[in-house]
């Protein structure tokens, strides 16, 4: 897949899960802080500059999108995903 297509991807769907979640009351920010968090595993803007997505890697930027796939289907990896982040943040 192309890079401009997973940039695409990657915005829509973090603009997405808001809607498909919004008993969690999150921003779409913090779909794309736990899918940055989870493919670099720490706090991504301590290794990516930002904006992270024209900063990733086309690898890291694959694991991303992948990640928030995954979360459209699967709340509980979605949740544990979060705790991991803010893990990571020192908020947990």
């Amino acid at each position: 897949m192309k890079r401009k297509d997973l940039e695409q991807q990657y915005k829509e769907l973090g603009n997405q899960l808001p809607m498909q979640y919004p008993d969690l009351n999150f921003k779409n920010h913090c779909y794309w802080r736990i899918a940055l968090d989870q493919a670099v595993g720490d706090q991504w803007n301590r290794h990516i500059s930002s904006p992270a997505y024209k900063n990733l890697s086309d690898q890291q930027l694959e694991d991303v999108v992948s990640h928030l796939k995954s979360y459209q289907q699967d709340e509980k990896l979605l949740d544990q995903h979060n705790r991991d982040s803010l893990k990571w943040r020192g908020k947990l």
